[in-house]
């Protein structure tokens, strides 16, 4: 799997980095959001917890996979900033139980 940064644009007001990506997988199946998470914090020097992925997405047949993410100073502003369905797909909160 090979990691491909496209854009990289620092945004200051929600101290954040945020980046678009292509991911190269050929001959596997399209990979995990905690595997490009993963790829994401070890490319980039920053903490997991830190990365919050937005999306993906892998065309039919293709083996190339493109997506968006963002990188925060820290995590308390992941928490404040992002909505709570991103961050329960980042696994950053637990999902809420309903009565």
């Amino acid at each position: 799997m090979e990691l491909k940064i496209l854009e990289k644009k620092d945004n200051p007001l929600l101290h954040r980095v945020e980046v678009k990506f292509e991911v190269s997988h050929p001959k596997s199946k399209t990979p995990s959001r905690d595997e490009v998470r993963n790829l994401l914090a070890a490319n980039l020097n920053a903490d997991k917890n830190r990365v919050i992925l937005d999306n993906m997405h892998t065309p039919f047949g293709s083996t190339t996979t493109t997506g968006f993410a963002k990188i925060y100073d820290d995590v308390e502003n992941a928490k404040k900033i992002e909505p709570d369905y991103i961050l329960i797909r980042n696994k950053l909160i637990e999902k809420k139980e309903e009565e």
